[in-house]
């Protein structure tokens, strides 16, 4: 593998030596160790990172440290005549190169691109050694501090080697080499282009050379040349302007995505010789926006309505290959979105060039997140943060929005340890770092809006930092970390009252959705689609009813890795509106039908076809997503229709038990879907042919993919059926979620687990005669629960005794377990299954005896043997 990589530089470069930039991937076979420990090497590609495991297996212990990355390669005596250069697109965070054991340079920053200029340390007509160190360690001067987000070290974007001429334009820049095309007065009948090109001289003589620019449209016709003569000084740089005035411009929208194309040269002033070349596309369109009205876009209103999105993936963490952004953003056009919150930092190039082709307005921004450092380090390197993003993703029409701070005071909100003193000093530094990147922002680009997304509190507008950017996201979770989905446009209206200057966006909103739960009756915090539908529907028709919001972006198009998150899934944020492999979640086909304009129609329920009734009696629930008028539903011989309001057809529907295909049609549009209709009072007589299983203490029914399993909302016992006896469902007060929210170790069905019914008395089945297991499925949710043996301790010292749970279980009048105390016996948090096999000639109780404390059980499933 080495002498083939060997070979193919030392081909590629020969037959090459003679002719303009020459860029070529550095992407395979590096040699990695962590901590530079070569013993334990391995060979890797780029993308990488090192942690695409390891924040999902331990969590926020995750490692944070240094990474090293070697390899050879072999250098034509003929580069000696050439420039050479290696390009990052994104390492994260303090990346060092070294060439043949000499530092070249060092770039702080994980998620901007860079350029090391290595010509003078190259050894020609030999091999070279390339090492590359990159450090992800907490550093407290460098952006960000701390966020709902991993921190992934590695390169984990493209690399690449560029061989140029000793007259070239200018690469090793905060631009990366990117020339600057500025579009002025655009309007449906003309715009103004201008292109800025960087120009240097390495070589020792003085070079008379010709900067041309050839600009073509959307069909790759050449509508203008533009062409410089320059003289250049050995070593000499120079900043050279081209401007051209289109006429009737082909403007650039959402709908009509369309790129102009400016390819520039370097030529020798008398001659066709190309020494140097850049392609660059732009595109043509004016924005306004309005604090009563909304946004413009080329003169038309338009609701800025789509999704943010982290750029991590299941299995690899950050280190995406292009193909996997570009599917990214198919979604989110496919969605019927018009718009993406780049959060929390400037992502891929690929994904700006994406979002122009495929006509998706950007809002990118830089990631100081959560708290700042009061020091002039973190200063500067904020500050070139802001000149990098600015700098390297210009030219995109797409981009419409700089960001540079979100939630920028929660972690001082929350933390009771600071004093009133220490406060105001973060305060003030925080307000002065504001107004340093709003001043620089403007600076390098006036023609954008720039913007932060401020938390749920009233300090952004005390403290003045609210004043400052041109544009104020909220991120706003009512309905779920606040309270009351209603309360959400009166917020807004009140800040708009008190405001009525200021632009307004919704930045970020949505609820946690496991795919796994289901509930006809949802409530915060259960983590159920159906919670997650009801959300985001209620926050679309506030956010439409309201002309002045610009738009709004939900939190997040996918579930990402957040390592310090336990939630129903462990180690990710699920909000996402797909999942963490990017299958859909029922939500993403609701915004299909609320956004899209061709006709859609698609039935709810893609995770769970398995409908529960209580008997023949009740009629089965369906819903579909359209953006018609009306649905028809056909199910066997039943025709029915329905009204569609705010994307949403619902039906009731009697149906016996068995297997059902639903059809559902609208203008024109088919979408079937095969349901499996259930009784609930058939189950019992049933048990040969399904167990009864049951997801004790709530509302939602869990389904477990792996063993196609479903578990029941849990229902108060009836003669003649099955049930709890007595207790309360386990709520703590101390936070929203449906139980307990901390991960439960010794399983991947966390939701099965973290809820359940305390002070239970006795579970009943009325089942016939017969041989049965009995599996129960217990937790201590309290972490620090008491491990004491009530045996040993007398009544008195019992009572003294904070959180002690211990209790005895009998099935059928015979002791199964006696003083079982969770805790002590098998740790908190920790999934514990009971089995027990009993022989009754008619009917199953379990009993639960408290002997200090209170029982608990969080799930239970009866088979018969």
């Amino acid at each position: 593998m080495k002498n083939f990589v060997f070979l193919l530089f030392t081909i590629v470069f020969s037959l090459n030596a003679f002719s303009q930039r020459i860029v070529q991937s550095l992407n395979t076979a590096w040699q990695f160790s962590i901590k530079n420990n070569i013993n334990n090497s391995k060979i890797v590609n780029i993308p990488h990172t090192w942690n695409a495991q390891d924040p999902f297996e331990g969590g926020k212990d995750y490692f944070r440290g240094k990474g090293v990355y070697q390899k050879k390669i072999f250098v034509s005596e003929k580069w000696q005549n050439k420039q050479t250069f290696i390009k990052f697109e994104g390492s994260n965070q303090i990346t060092t190169l070294f060439v043949n054991n000499v530092e070249v340079g060092k770039h702080i920053g994980g998620y901007t691109g860079f350029v090391f200029d290595i010509t003078k340390f190259l050894n020609y007509g030999e091999e070279n050694e390339l090492k590359i160190e990159v450090d992800n360690s907490h550093h407290q001067d460098i952006p960000p501090l701390d966020a709902d987000f991993n921190f992934y070290g590695g390169i984990y974007r493209d690399i690449q080697l560029i061989n140029t001429d000793k007259v070239h334009f200018v690469t090793a820049n905060e631009a990366v080499g990117n020339i600057k095309i500025t579009t002025k007065n655009v309007s449906h009948h003309k715009a103004e282009v201008s292109i800025e090109a960087q120009v240097i001289n390495h070589s020792s003589s003085v070079k008379e050379i010709m900067v041309k620019a050839n600009l073509l449209d959307s069909k790759n016709i050449i509508i203008a040349v533009l062409k410089q003569l320059v003289t250049l000084q050995p070593q000499e740089n120079k900043t050279i302007t081209l401007q051209h005035t289109i006429v009737s411009p082909q403007l650039w929208s959402p709908e009509t995505p369309r790129l102009y194309r400016a390819k520039t040269f370097i030529t020798e002033a008398h001659s066709t010789k190309v020494l140097d070349q850049i392609a660059s596309k732009f595109g043509l369109r004016w924005f306004s926006a309005d604090p009563e009205k909304g946004f413009f876009l080329n003169g038309e209103p338009i609701k800025l309505i789509g999704a943010n999105r982290h750029q991590d993936f299941e299995g690899l963490g950050n280190a995406l290959p292009n193909a996997l952004h570009r599917k990214d953003y198919k979604m989110i056009k496919a969605m019927g979105a018009n718009f993406i919150r780049a959060a929390h930092y400037p992502q891929d190039p690929e994904v700006y060039k994406i979002c122009d082709e495929l006509g998706l307005l950007v809002w990118s921004e830089i990631p100081i997140i959560n708290d700042v450092t009061d020091s002039e380090k973190y200063h500067d390197i904020a500050l070139q943060m802001q000149r990098e993003q600015i700098l390297q993703f210009y030219n995109h029409p797409s981009v419409i929005m700089w960001g540079y701070m979100n939630e920028i005071f929660i972690k001082m909100v929350f933390n009771n340890k600071l004093s009133s003193k220490q406060k105001k000093a973060k305060i003030k530094t925080t307000v002065s770092l504001a107004k340093k990147l709003e001043k620089e922002t403007k600076r390098l680009d006036a023609t954008r809006l720039s913007v932060m997304a401020l938390h749920e509190n009233e300090i952004y507008n005390t403290s003045g930092i609210a004043n400052i950017p041109d544009v104020i996201g909220w991120n706003l979770y009512f309905g779920w970390y606040s309270q009351g989905l209603e309360n959400f446009g009166a917020f807004l209206d009140r800040q708009h009252q008190k405001y009525p200057d200021r632009l307004l966006f919704i930045s970020e909103y949505g609820p946690g959705a496991d795919v796994r739960i289901h509930t006809e009756n949802p409530k915060p915090w259960d983590y159920s689609e159906d919670y997650q539908l009801q959300l985001h529907k209620s926050y679309i028709n506030q956010v439409k009813e309201r002309d002045y919001i610009l738009g709004m972006s939900a939190w997040n198009f996918a579930d990402f890795g957040s390592s310090f998150r336990q939630d129903s899934k462990p180690y990710l944020n699920q909000k996402g509106l797909v999942n963490f492999n990017r299958s859909p979640k029922d939500i993403y086909h609701y915004y299909q039908a609320r956004l899209l304009k061709n006709p859609f129609v698609y039935i709810q329920g893609e995770h769970f076809t398995d409908i529960y009734l209580n008997n023949n009696q009740e009629k089965a629930n369906f819903t579909v997503f359209s953006n018609a008028e009306e649905v028809n539903l056909q199910i066997g011989e039943v025709f029915t229709t329905a009204k569609v309001k705010d994307g949403l057809a619902k039906f009731k529907v009697a149906l016996p038990e068995g297997t059902h295909k639903v059809i559902a049609t609208a203008k024109g549009e088919k979408h079937e879907r095969t349901f499996y209709i259930h009784y609930r009072s058939n189950l019992l007589k049933n048990i040969q042919q399904q167990p009864i299983t049951v997801n004790v203490g709530t509302h939602v029914n869990f389904k477990d993919f792996l063993s196609d399993e479903v578990w029941l909302s849990d229902q108060p016992y009836s003669v003649g059926g099955f049930g709890y006896v007595g207790g309360n469902v386990f709520q703590p007060s101390s936070t929203k979620f449906q139980g307990t929210s901390f991960n439960i170790k010794g399983t991947q069905n966390n939701p099965l687990f973290q809820t359940m019914r305390e002070s239970i008395e006795a579970y009943k089945f009325d089942v016939s005669e017969g041989e049965y297991r009995v599996t129960l499925y217990l937790t201590e949710p309290n972490s620090k629960a008491s491990v004491e043996n009530i045996y040993n301790l007398s009544s008195a010292a019992i009572e003294k005794v904070a959180g002690i749970r211990d209790f005895d279980i009998k099935i059928n009048g015979k002791l199964a377990k006696e003083n079982l105390n969770l805790a002590r016996d098998y740790g908190a948090l920790r999934a514990v299954t009971l089995a027990y096999d009993v022989s009754t000639t008619q009917g199953v109780i379990i009993e639960f005896t408290a002997q200090a404390g209170k029982t608990v059980l969080s799930a239970i499933k009866l088979e018969k043997l």
